[in-house]
């Protein structure tokens, strides 16, 4: 039999469900207690404010998002188109839960630009070390593509017809294995 959960993973779960739900500006103490069953001293044992809350969200969010950018990278490929894989397939994958959070937070990161610090903190180490080759150029293309859509879809700016994304999540994956095994030499060629 498994272990109850603990108390700050409650705590978080139910934050979760309250800023997918309602947003992040419904998320009180008062609120997140009845929702989780854990006192609000508990609760500010964990997470002092509510800034600390939301920084816990978000922390658990991007872990959250690192596993499954993981879980979807591919073996065979060499490791930084095969990272740029698992990217482009967490991007677009259509996670209604996800789309409910990051919207529910939106408010939150607009009043707190800091809430950002560690998305901030993790693209400055993924493309920080980039040479800006015109491979890291093209490969840069393919991961705004698939940004791009995320935060389309997200807005709901525009719905591409199911059979549409299909075939441009898979262009997207292509170009990014075909771009990925290119030789510097190559490309120097065709810039």
């Amino acid at each position: 039999m498994g272990r109850p959960p603990l108390a700050k993973d409650k705590i978080l779960a139910a934050a979760r469900q309250i800023v997918e739900q309602h947003g992040a500006g419904c998320l009180t103490f008062d609120e997140l207690a009845r929702v989780s069953g854990i006192t609000r001293g508990g609760i500010t044992y964990h997470f002092p404010t509510k800034e600390d809350l939301l920084r816990g969200l978000l922390e658990s969010d991007f872990a959250q998002w690192e596993e499954s950018e993981t879980a979807l990278t591919p073996p065979d490929c060499d490791p930084e188109t095969a990272r740029l894989l698992g990217f482009i397939r967490a991007y677009t994958s259509q996670d209604e839960s996800h789309r409910r959070f990051l919207s529910g937070m939106l408010s939150a990161a607009t009043l707190d630009p800091s809430l950002m610090d560690p998305c901030r903190q993790e693209l400055q180490e993924r493309l920080g070390r980039k040479q800006w080759t015109e491979r890291d150029l093209r490969m840069h293309i393919l991961h705004l593509a698939a940004e791009g859509l995320m935060w389309q879809e997200l807005f709901q700016m525009f719905a591409l017809p199911a059979p549409a994304r299909a075939r441009l999540i898979t262009l997207i994956e292509r170009l990014a294995r075909e771009w990925g095994e290119e030789q510097p030499g190559r490309l120097a060629k065709e810039a």
